[in-house]
Order: structure tokens, then sequence, then C-alpha cells
């Protein structure tokens, strides 16, 4: 479905200049290290570097080689691009030198992360999405729409899967067809994107506001019968400028491709019309800049390794604009998944239900913080306390200023680095369970104190969310 999102932008027109000036080569020579020396008409030298023998060029081992290129080892190369080991490769993108990972999961090269490998694995557990929507009375024939998910969990011997997509992907919000849910839900697998193979999917629930919708499969001998897998989900927390984006979905509606980028801005706030075409929501997205078009939304953004770090859900699309796609963070999109399972599955609900403490926070800080071991940057806020209602179970023990360190919502734990990340925890609390605030709070006379404070949330906590 079309996604438009309006950005300015302003351009700048940069001039190079150049300058002549004219040499000629009086000779020629190598040196005793192999090295081809050039001299110039003025005097001057030029070492052209190692042309024979000694830089591993004839491909023995590359000991001596600055990059290693040829080298079967790659030992002392600089970037390890051909070696075995990469033990000494500087572009490890995780780890120092990639020597922690057993196949080399620190480090973009070295023996380690392939992009075949890589899109391999994800396609396991990629899907397509077809939906029929029913013609409203002044209209003559259905209509459909595609777009693409990931299978969560897969009970394989039953033939059972629950599936992860957009919202928007089965929802219809044109007034042509009737509003709503689709009744008709079919997924396909890679390989098999055949109207004989496609698996019938039923509605189990999502969140409009969230972009976010589970489907489920049952009893399907198309998925007993093949080589799917559910999707190996990474911390998006992890993620890094600069990271690897792999998307793959059913763009165009024509089957299951794949397109490559990187990771451009690691969670801004994006407003776009919802779903039902007629509500602004802000969303809180990754940005990347790998290819995306309609019919990949609802599919996987994958890192490296092939593992879940996003759904994709937007692009940006304005003449004078290229490169900017978006996707919801994995740890939001689980969060918001497992919701919904908890909630709907087996129920007659279908939507989010949140709990709130009854409090409002806001940044007091935000900084840029560089991790010397894992040579990644970060961004890192301070979430103040602003303010308690009344009726809230934590009035008299929270006050404004306290900064929020720790959220532990019944067995997980949380450290509240940035503001978003209290917010998500909350996704997980369930009537029942205990939430744990760790904060500090600084006296009168300059000390601080840390304190924890817990709430057991009940129905008047709970929210729902469309």
């Amino acid at each position: 479905m079309k996604k438009v999102i309006i950005l300015f932008l302003c351009f700048a027109m940069l001039t190079l200049c150049s300058c002549d000036l004219v040499l000629s080569i009086e000779s020629t020579a190598i040196n005793e290290n192999g090295e081809l020396i050039v001299t110039y008409s003025d005097g001057s030298e030029q070492n052209l570097g190692v042309v024979v023998g000694k830089d591993g060029a004839d491909g023995k081992d590359g000991v001596d080689g600055k990059d290693g290129v040829d080298g079967k080892d790659g030992v002392d190369g600089k970037d390890g691009v051909d070696g075995k080991d990469g033990v000494d490769g500087k572009d490890g993108v995780d780890g120092i030198d990639g020597i922690d990972g057993a196949p080399g999961r620190d480090g973009l090269s070295g023996d380690g992360s392939d992009t075949t490998k890589a899109v391999s694995t994800a396609l396991l557990s990629a899907v397509s999405i077809i939906c029929t929507h029913e013609a409203s009375a002044d209209y003559l024939e259905n209509g459909g729409s595609s777009g693409s998910g990931v299978i969560y969990t897969l009970d394989k011997t039953n033939g059972d899967a629950l599936i992860i997509t957009n919202h928007h992907v089965v929802y219809n919000g044109n007034k042509n067809y009737k509003i709503g849910i689709s009744n008709d839900i079919h997924i396909l697998l890679y390989g098999a994107e055949y109207a004989d193979w496609a698996i019938p999917a039923t509605y189990v629930g999502g969140s409009m506001t969230y972009d976010i919708a589970v489907l489920r499969v049952k009893g399907s001998d198309v998925l007993k019968n093949s080589c799917a897998e559910a999707v190996s989900v990474a911390d998006s927390e992890t993620v890094a400028l600069g990271d690897e984006a792999i998307a793959i979905g059913n763009s165009e509606g024509m089957g299951m491709s794949v397109t490559r980028g990187i990771i451009s801005v690691i969670s801004e706030k994006v407003k776009i019309k919802a779903a039902d075409e007629q509500t602004e929501i802000e969303y809180r997205m990754l940005r990347m800049d790998a290819p995306v078009n309609h019919g990949n939304s609802g599919g996987g953004l994958f890192n490296s390794w092939g593992e879940l770090i996003g759904i994709v859900s937007a692009k940006h699309i304005e003449e004078g604009v290229e490169g900017i796609g978006y996707s919801i963070p994995s740890n939001l999109a689980i969060a918001i998944a497992e919701n919904i399972i908890d909630n709907c599955l087996e129920n007659t609900n279908q939507k989010v239900r949140k709990a709130l403490l009854g409090i409002t926070v806001t940044i007091s800080e935000s900084r840029s913080v560089y991790d010397p071991e894992t040579e990644k940057i970060s961004i890192e806020e301070t979430t103040v306390i602003e303010e308690v209602s009344e009726t809230s179970a934590l009035y008299g023990k929270l006050q404004p200023g306290d900064i929020i360190n720790r959220i532990t919502v019944g067995d997980k734990s949380f450290t509240v680095s940035r503001q978003y990340r209290l917010l998500d925890a909350l996704l997980y609390a369930r009537v029942g369970d205990e939430v744990v605030l760790r904060i500090s709070r600084t006296q009168e006379d300059g000390t601080v104190n840390n304190i924890s404070y817990s709430v057991t949330i009940g129905e008047e906590n709970i929210t729902t969310v469309e």
C-alpha cells in the first residue's frame, strides 16, 4: 500500500577546481625490495609499491602483503579481505579483529558474515501475503492486496505457525471495499508462490497504532513438508549506524525478492497516514537505504546473519528523495506481537492491551557514546519523571526529577538507556505482573539515592490500543 511522507531537502552545488602541471618520466627501476621506483623530469621520485615477489601476489601465504589480497591466510593483511581467518582484519564491524565469532560473527569479512548465507537463512522464515477485500454495495468487483510477513513461531509437526506482518497489509481502508480486516488471507512460502500451494491464514489481532498484526496458520500440509523455519530475532538495541540491512519481501506482489543497504538512522519518529487512510499516526522507526517497494510491507529487515532487526513498513515517496525506507525495530515489533498473542489468541479480543503507570516522563539529557571495545557509537538518554498522577499507585513514591534507570516487568528487565525503552517494556505487562522501577534521586545535599518502587498491574492499569 502506498505510503507517502513529505520531507524538504536543500541541495548545494560543489565545484571542483584543478590546475595543470606536466612532468615527463625520466626512468623506472625495481629496487631490491621489489618496489617500482619512477623518476620524473624534475628529479622527484615516486614509489609505486611492490610489484614482484614479496607482497604475496603469487599467493603462497600473503605474510608480507599489505592487504593480503592474494594470500591464503591473510595473517598480516590490514583488511583480511581474502584471508580465511581474518584474525588481523580491521574491518570486523562488531569486533576489533573479528576473533570472537565462530563463523566470523563479529566482522563483515574474515571468514565470517556472508550475505548469500544470510539471505538463505532469512528466506526460510519469509512469506508472501495475499488478501482479498470484499466489494462495497455500490462497487462491482472484489479487490486484492499483497504484502509480506515473517514466521514467528512454527510447529512443523502439526503444520501450525504464527506470522508477523503489518496491520495495514491485511486491513482495507478504501471505501470501495468492505472497511476492515480481510476475511480471505493466504500466505505463500518462498519457492511455492503459486495458487496451488497458498496456505489459508486467519487474523489473530493487531494494532493500527503500532502497525503490527499477527496471523495464524493451522494444520498446513505445505508447512509440514517445507524447509520453513521460525525467524531468528536480533536485539535491535545492538543495531548501529552503517550495519548491513537486508530487506526481503513480496515486492510489487510479484513474489519474494531481496535488496540490501545499510542502517541510516537508529530511531526516528515518522508521521504516516494509517491503514484507515484518515488517521495520521507518529511511528517510531529504523531508517534504512535498502530499496523497498509496495508489497515489501510486513516483510523482514535482516542483519548480516539473517537475523530479524525490523519489520519493513514504509518508504519515502517524493520527487528528489532517494533511499529512505522505514521499518519497525524488532524489539518493538516482537513486544507488540507477544502482546497480541497473549491477549488475542483463543480470545474474542483482537486488540493490543497496554499497561499504564500514571506517570509522565521526559528526556533531560541526550548524548552520543562511543564504545572502544565494539567500535560502535550509540545514543543514550536520561529519562526523568515529570509528573505523577494522583490516581497512580506510585503517587507519593515517585517524585518529579527522579531518574529512571531500569524497569523490570515480570521476569523481563530493561535498562532505560533511551526513553522509548520504558514505554516499550510496558507492552510486556499483563494483569497480575509486578512492575519494578529502579530510580536515582538527588537529595538537597547533593547525595544520590538509588531506590526501587513496585506496582502490581491490575485491570485498572490496562488500556486498549487501536
